[in-house]
C-alpha cells in the first residue's frame, strides 16, 4: 500500500534566494549518482521550505516556478513539462542523509534517513516532505553552509557545485586562513566518484581542477588544492589526502565575480575559451574577426544586433573595426558556421636547412 504524504502543507509562496544548508545534507555519501540537476532541485526545495521546517508536515511549490527560475538563471528556455523534475525527485527519494552528532551526555549519535520523503504532484503543484529527523537537523544545524540559490544554478559541473557547497562552510568561518582537509576516499564519496575516475590524475584533471576554476570564477572565494602523498615511486608516492586552502576574495575581486555572473552564459563561455587561447578556438575567433573587418557595415551591424539579442553587452561603437576584438570572440563558432568561413591552418615552423658555420 502506497504511503500518502501528510495532508497539511504550506501554501505556494515565493522562494528565497539564499539558504542555510546543514553539513549532513552537503556531504551526502550515497550509492545514487546525483546529477547536477538533482543537486539543484534539492537546494531549491530546501530553500523554499526552510522557513517552515519543523513547523508543518509538508511543503508546496509550483513546479513551473522551478522551471522558470532555472531558465532565467541559465538564459535558456524553460522545460515544457515536469519529466526531468520528476526523475530528480525519484532519485532524491533513494538517497540517504546521514548525521553524526553528540548527545547531552557526550556520547556520539548517528542518524540516517531519506533525503526527501513522500511527494505528490497535483495540478502542477509539488507537495513534498522531509522526515522529522532530517527537518530537525536542517532547521538548526550545528555546522552549515550559507548558499546563494542563484550561484547554485550558475554552476555547470556537479563536481564544482558539490565542492563549492563543502568549501563555503569553511570560507564562512572566522579563521584567518580557512582550509578543508580530507582523505581521498572521503572526497570521492562526497563527489560521487567512488567508481569513477579511479586514477588520481583523471580525478584531478576532469573533476577537481575544472571545479576549482569554476568556483574561483563564480564564488566568493578561491581555493588551492594541495596533495598529500605517501610512499615512494614517481611523483612522491600515492595521493592519500588533500588540503583545500581557501582564500576569500578582495572587494575588487568580488566585484569582478559579480560582473562575471551578470554576463550571459554564452558570453562568459566564449570569453573563457578566448582567454585560454585554445588552438582551435583561437583560429575560429581570428576567422570571425577577419571576416567582419572585411565585411560591409551592414553585416557588422547584423552581428552586433545578434549579440545584443543573446544578451551580450557591447562596447560603444561596437561595429568599428578597432572594437571588434572586444566582443566578437564569444560568437566566433556561430559566425564561422553560419557564414561558412574557411579556417586557416597554422603552418608548422620551417625546418632549418642551413649548414654549419
Amino acid at each position: 500500500m502506497a504511503v500518502k504524504p501528510p495532508s497539511t502543507a504550506t501554501a505556494p509562496r515565493k522562494t528565497p534566494l539564499t539558504l542555510v544548508k546543514a553539513t549532513g545534507a552537503v556531504e551526502i555519501k550515497a550509492d545514487a549518482d546525483l546529477t547536477l540537476a538533482d543537486r539543484r532541485l534539492f537546494n531549491h526545495l530546501l530553500a523554499h521550505a526552510y522557513e517552515n521546517l519543523g513547523k508543518v508536515e509538508s511543503h508546496s511549490i509550483e513546479l513551473a516556478s522551478i522551471r522558470r527560475f532555472a531558465a532565467e538563471v541559465r538564459e535558456g528556455t524553460a522545460d515544457v513539462n515536469n519529466t526531468r523534475l520528476k526523475a530528480s525527485i525519484e532519485t532524491l527519494q533513494k538517497v540517504l542523509c546521514q548525521f553524526n552528532y553528540l548527545k547531552s551526555d557526550g556520547t556520539a549519535g548517528w542518524e540516517s534517513s531519506q533525503l526527501l520523503g513522500p511527494c505528490r504532484i497535483e495540478g502542477g503543484t509539488l507537495t513534498y516532505t522531509f522526515h522529522s529527523w532530517v527537518s530537525e537537523r536542517l532547521r538548526e544545524p550545528a555546522l552549515y553552509s550559507y548558499l546563494s540559490l542563484r550561484i547554485i544554478y550558475e554552476f555547470e559541473s556537479k563536481y564544482a557545485l558539490t565542492l563549492y557547497e563543502v568549501l563555503k562552510r569553511y570560507a564562512d568561518r572566522n579563521a584567518a586562513e580557512p582550509y578543508w582537509q580530507t582523505k581521498v576516499d572521503e572526497l570521492r564519496a562526497i563527489l560521487g566518484c567512488v567508481d569513477k575516475l579511479k586514477d588520481w590524475k583523471d580525478l584531478r584533471k576532469y573533476a577537481l581542477d575544472p571545479a576549482l576554476e569554476e568556483i574561483g570564477r563564480l564564488g566568493e572565494f578561491t581555493a588551492a588544492l594541495h596533495e598529500i602523498r605517501q610512499g615512494g615511486g614517481r611523483g612522491g608516492g600515492r595521493v592519500v589526502g588533500c588540503v583545500f586552502r581557501i582564500h576569500r576574495k578582495t572587494a575588487e575581486d568580488a566585484e569582478r565575480a559579480a560582473k562575471e555572473m551578470a554576463k550571459p552564459k554564452t558570453q562568459r563561455r566564449g570569453e573563457r575559451l578566448a582567454a585560454k587561447e585554445d588552438g582551435a578556438f583561437a583560429i575560429k575567433a581570428d576567422a570571425a574577426i577577419r571576416f567582419l573587418e572585411g565585411a560591409e557595415v551592414g553585416k557588422r551591424m547584423e552581428w552586433a544586433k545578434r549579440a545584443e539579442q543573446l544578451g551580450m553587452t557591447l562596447p560603444p561603437a561596437a561595429t568599428a573595426k578597432e572594437n571588434l576584438k572586444k566582443w566578437v570572440a564569444p560568437l566566433a563558432e556561430v559566425i564561422v558556421e553560419e557564414e561558412r568561413l574557411r579556417l586557416r591552418t597554422p603552418r608548422p615552423p620551417a625546418a632549418d636547412m642551413g649548414g654549419g658555420a
